[in-house]
């Protein structure tokens, strides 16, 4: 497997997740080369919503092909998850969308995912998996996951992979196989991006 380009996005509270991944996992970049967003990165003084966006799209995910979303239970309520969602769910001939793959953090209450047989053995081998057709069905199961992530589970049926920490923490090659698979279909997959930007935490 290739080494790919990786931005990661989580609520700064989950800081020692992400540094887990990037300076212990990845300390020689043997798993893929990091593009984050570190806190105090972007200065949004005087700043509009937009130029934010466009901060983040142009000079931290532009160079990226997959987006590593490190969710916990306060994740969904962040401004700034949701416009490197839109970010990296929105295509265009500069930028074109990302592949995405979640971790559920320990304290997340989301359940596991995956769209092929290889991502199913690796995130809940010997399970039996149930298709869900409401969005009602899709919150239940993925309850701490965005709302721009259910809307494209729900409307596009993305093909976007949930995999908990305890199965990657244990086996970090895991995860470069998981990212690699996502980063393989990023140019078929669809996603849902109708909903306006987040303004505001929550």
């Amino acid at each position: 497997m290739e080494r790919h380009k990786v931005f990661i996005s989580y609520y700064h509270k989950d800081q020692s997740y992400k540094d887990l991944i990037c300076d212990v996992w990845n300390s020689n970049q043997e798993l893929f080369d990091d593009y984050s967003v570190g806190f105090g990165d972007i200065d949004d003084t005087n700043k509009s919503d937009e130029t934010i966006r466009k901060i983040i799209r142009d000079e931290y995910i532009a160079d990226a092909t997959v987006l590593l979303l490190l969710c916990g239970p306060e994740t969904k309520t962040r401004k700034y998850i949701d416009w490197e969602l839109h970010a990296a769910m929105y295509n265009t001939e500069n930028n074109p969308k990302m592949g995405i793959v979640v971790i559920n953090l320990p304290n997340s209450r989301n359940g596991v995912r995956a769209p092929t047989d290889r991502e199913k053995e690796i995130v809940a081998p010997n399970s039996n998996w149930t298709s869900f057709d409401t969005r009602k069905e899709f919150e239940e199961r993925y309850p701490s996951a965005p709302s721009r992530i259910i809307d494209s589970l729900y409307k596009c049926h993305s093909d976007i992979t949930f995999v908990d920490w305890s199965t990657i923490n244990n086996n970090h090659l895991l995860l470069k196989e998981l990212i690699d698979y996502a980063f393989k279909r990023k140019d078929e997959i669809e996603y849902d991006t109708s909903a306006t930007l987040r303004r505001k935490n929550s």
